[in-house]
């Protein structure tokens, strides 16, 4: 008969691991776990891609991940067919402030070629991620405050195609919460909100209290910590990650100085990734650790993410974590 000592073990264990689930968690054939850390990289980090005529891009990043030795994918675009160009738009594909009689049409084109998209590649580009024993375990997509409700359905059955059971909402405003709970229920897929550093704005994510906010709306909303962008705007990583480590699904690993500081090189910032690695590590949380390399050092973009993978793992290898 199992002893109490092994028996609350046990269920420690369990409950570590059931903390944020994640289809696929532990499908990659290809393992860059490293001190119990789930590494890996978000695929932005390897542009600009080789050129390379003939050839799918999807095809050239998985070598890269491949040639890397990062096995958790984290993908910005699947590729394909272009979609229609929106004139006159916003930054970051938001609505523009002024919406010109060009900016609607433009818009309206995009939106219809978005609900008749064919999900055939979406799920060609899952069967090369698992045929490569890649876990492709995110996407990355902004729900721009234009989109209809047939929209952003469309883009969740896009998602549900590629099979990822979360997805960085990349620029989406917080404003966008109450009308995607719904959906991402309806489809069991998490939107992993992301911060950036623009703390002023009352509808943008950036700061812990707009993040707080989120997660109580929804127990399917959870967040993707950007500790850059959340450290440039003189948040403190560390004490998000320890009081909710329960609800963040993977971080994004770069290095931001403090007060919308640039980013720069890992190790040279104001963010505690050593600090956070740590954390992950000693409490056994089933966090990702994803590099999303912004910082343009002298190397190709497979030798300087590599060199943020190896940077990572000699963190873990000697960082103690602080409580």
């Amino acid at each position: 008969m199992m002893n109490r000592r092994a028996l609350l073990k046990g269920l420690g264990a369990m409950a570590a691991v059931g903390a944020v689930r994640v289809p696929g968690l532990w499908a990659a054939k290809v393992d860059s776990t490293y001190k119990g850390v789930k590494l890996g990289l978000i695929t932005g980090s390897l542009n600009p891609l080789p050129n390379a005529p003939g050839k799918d891009p999807i095809d050239v990043i998985i070598e890269n991940c491949l040639a890397i030795g990062a096995a958790n994918v984290e993908l910005v675009n699947v590729g394909g067919a272009m979609p229609p160009q929106v004139t006159n738009g916003g930054r970051f594909g938001q609505a523009p402030d002024q919406k010109t009689a060009e900016y609607l049409e433009t818009r309206e084109e995009l939106r219809q070629w978005r609900i008749n998209l064919p999900l055939d590649r979406f799920r060609e580009v899952r069967k090369k991620f698992d045929d490569a024993g890649l876990n492709l375990f995110s996407y990355v997509y902004t729900i721009d405050d234009d989109m209809t409700d047939p929209e952003i359905d469309a883009v969740f059955r896009q998602m549900q195609a590629l099979k990822v059971g979360l997805f960085c909402t990349n620029q989406t405003r917080a404003t966008m919460a109450a009308r995607m709970a719904p959906i991402a229920a309806k489809y069991k897929i998490k939107p992993a909100w992301h911060p950036h550093d623009n703390i002023d704005s009352p509808v943008e994510v950036a700061t812990a209290d707009s993040l707080e906010k989120l997660l109580a709306m929804s127990k399917d909303f959870v967040i993707n910590l950007d500790i850059g962008h959340f450290t440039a705007g003189n948040n403190d990583a560390v004490a998000f990650l320890k009081k909710h480590h329960d609800r963040i699904s993977h971080l994004h690993i770069k290095d931001r100085k403090k007060n919308h500081g640039p980013n720069v090189q890992l190790g040279e910032g104001d963010t505690p990734i050593k600090e956070c690695l740590a954390l992950i590590r000693d409490n056994k949380w089933p966090i990702y650790a994803i590099i999303e390399r912004e910082y343009r050092g002298p190397g190709t973009p497979v030798e300087e993410t590599k060199w943020q993978m190896e940077y990572m793992k000699k963190a873990l290898g000697s960082t103690t974590a602080t409580g």
